[in-house]
């Protein structure tokens, strides 16, 4: 039986209730309950006054029999007092926490340097005519994720820096006491050279902490004594198993079974399993601006595009697999497998959301000028060349089409697809400045969707003042902006058309 359960049966015995034994104690009655549930255990003093109440042993109370006078130790060992292995004995306190803040620091540094790219990238010349709205947006980006990627650096180091004063406290204090430790299954002695044993509840113990080689005890004092596994007279693995039973045990093995790994190789290999959780958080924001910022430079492969958007899954899928190779090779990995697994489930619904429209909805081919006169033509509408006094640089044709009462018009332009960069960047521009058009007009209850994937764009904006539509297809731009009542109509013309369209 538990110590509770012999506490419980004994005031039951006597016909005492919680509140009665609480006042012969001079505790409070929650401490009681406590007890009865082996939630904590009472002091030394305490148990010598309840085996006075119930007539009987602490032995008796703590159940252990009554014919077992000397409890024998389950285990013992010396404290460390070798530096250097008092230091490899602190190497893993705060070293999660350091670890993750560090690597959340370098992911963050990575999505500024990213969005760095976009903000000078050498494909994005619509920005001089969007000023006033992207190069105002993406700075303040950049400089709030230099920002959070110092935040975390300063927070790593902050923790890095505790973790140079506990090793050296530890070292110091060490050094400095030759003292044996015993453990037994409710308690641990210490002692010390020339002064009494001293006893210690393990739930008294403010964290017991157990690496791959060391076990570590943080008094209430901060005091931090370390035992090595290999120099405890019994059975290390029992002894880990007895100290699991305190609620102030912490485990920080790198392995799930005695490895004899090196100091490098369990450091390189923490570091890299934490990174890798890390990682696993920041996959989203940063495989979106990589498949961004890819797909802004890749024109016109469909396949690159798709294979781009599978990143993030092989991702989260390395990692769930790698997470799996971990924990077979008995490395506790176990965080890596389900952060994986999540974040797969998670980027479905966020893929679907996010890129899988303009990824399946844009058009490979590029529409050309006889494409949109066919088409036009076709559905009843006329269409004009209106390509004279145009401004635009390296455009080849300009076609406005429009029904014969002329209530709107829809307007496309194609630029030069012979002068590579300088059509795209023409193109781009005027994009950019049709989308100021747009911008400039007044709006209220603005409802838009956009899509941007570098030389395919697509925008549409529908207010209580005007629908507008712009579509960005590598060389050709198709454009109109109408009043809503007419919004019926245009729609109707374009209900077959086969680029992007919101109806």
């Amino acid at each position: 039986m538990t110590f509770g359960q012999n506490l419980q049966e004994n005031r039951k015995r006597l016909k005492l209730s919680q509140e009665a034994l609480a006042n012969q104690l001079y505790v409070t009655r929650q401490s009681v309950s406590q007890w009865e549930n082996d939630r904590t255990m009472p002091s030394v003093d305490l148990l010598l006054k309840l085996s006075e109440i119930f007539d009987t042993s602490v032995d008796a109370l703590l159940g252990k029999p009554e014919t077992e006078s000397i409890p024998q130790p389950a285990a013992q060992a010396d404290i460390l007092r070798d530096r250097r292995k008092i230091r490899d004995a602190m190497r893993y306190y705060l070293a999660t926490t350091t670890v993750v803040l560090f690597s959340l620091a370098v992911l963050t540094l990575g999505i500024a340097a990213v969005l760095s790219l976009f903000n000078g990238n050498i494909y994005s010349p619509e920005l001089t005519a969007r000023r006033s709205d992207m190069i105002n947006v993406y700075p303040i980006n950049v400089y709030l994720y230099l920002f959070y990627a110092a935040a975390c650096a300063a927070a790593g180091t902050v923790t890095l820096v505790l973790r140079i004063i506990a090793s050296r406290k530890a070292v110091r204090f060490g050094s400095g006491h030759s003292s044996r430790l015993r453990f037994f299954y409710d308690h641990m002695e210490i002692m010390e050279d020339g002064a009494e044993p001293l006893s210690l509840f393990y739930p008294n113990i403010k964290r017991i902490t157990e690496t791959d080689s060391y076990f570590v005890f943080t008094m209430q004092n901060r005091a931090r004594l370390c035992i090595e596994k290999s120099a405890v007279e019994g059975s290390a693995e029992e002894l880990g198993k007895l100290l699991k039973t305190s609620k102030r045990y912490v485990s920080r093995s790198l392995y799930t079974v005695p490895a004899h790994a090196g100091t490098v190789k369990r450091c390189l290999l923490r570091c890299f399993r934490d990174f890798l959780f890390t990682a696993t958080f920041a996959l989203p924001s940063l495989t979106s601006l990589i498949f961004a910022l890819l797909c802004f430079i890749l024109t016109g492969h469909q396949a690159a595009r798709v294979l781009i958007w599978l990143v993030p899954f092989l991702a989260a899928a390395a990692e769930t697999a790698l997470g799996i190779v971990f924990t077979l090779r008995h490395i506790k990995a176990k965080r890596m497998i389900i952060a994986g697994g999540v974040m797969l489930l998670l980027l479905v619904p966020f893929n679907l959301v996010y890129h899988v429209n303009p990824l399946y909805r844009w058009q490979d081919d590029r529409i050309t000028a006889e494409d949109f006169q066919d088409y036009m033509e076709a559905h009843g509408l006329i269409v004009d060349n209106t390509i004279k006094g145009r401004q635009e640089t390296f455009i080849t044709s300009c076609l406005t089409a429009h029904p014969a009462n002329n209530a709107y018009e829809i307007r496309f332009m194609e630029f030069d697809r012979h002068s590579g960069d300088y059509g795209l960047f023409s193109a781009h521009k005027t994009c950019g400045g049709l989308f100021s058009e747009i911008y400039s007009m007044p709006r209220r209850n603005t409802v838009y969707t956009s899509y941007d994937l570098g030389f395919k764009k697509f925008f549409t904006e529908n207010t209580n003042t005007h629908y507008s539509y712009v579509s960005l297809n590598e060389y050709s731009i198709i454009c109109f902006t109408v009043d809503p009542e007419k919004q019926g109509a245009v729609q109707e013309v374009l209900h077959d058309w086969e680029l992007q369209r919101p109806y």
